[in-house]
């Protein structure tokens, strides 16, 4: 069977609430969660990069890893910080990211 993006959250999510030994939260559809955290992966990435360009700490400078490697770790990520939250938590997390990605389109 070909794992898809969907597949592999719904997974994911089914591991963690093993794993705790608690239920799948049911605070939104699981497939609204699950596409969610995809488009907040991809907007973090992006703010992330944007905002970190060209930044150094202690004389290194910052480097990303590739959007292939990066987009999917921020996903599985977002699947377990936010697996337990109500649905407000988790669109007040998202509408904060979008409003950054947002005023990133302005500079």
């Amino acid at each position: 069977m070909k794992k898809t993006p969907w597949m592999l959250g719904y997974w994911t999510l089914l591991r963690m609430s093993i794993r705790m030994k608690k239920k799948l939260p049911i605070y939104m559809p699981t497939r609204e969660f699950i596409d969610g955290c995809w488009r907040l992966a991809f907007l973090d990435d992006m703010v992330c990069r944007h905002e970190l360009n060209g930044v150094v700490i202690k004389g290194e400078p910052i480097v990303f890893p590739p959007k292939k490697e990066s987009i999917p770790y921020r996903y599985k990520l977002f699947l377990e910080m936010y697996g337990e939250d109500t649905a407000e938590v988790w669109k007040k997390a998202y509408s904060k990211t979008w409003k950054r990605a947002k005023a990133l389109r302005g500079k």
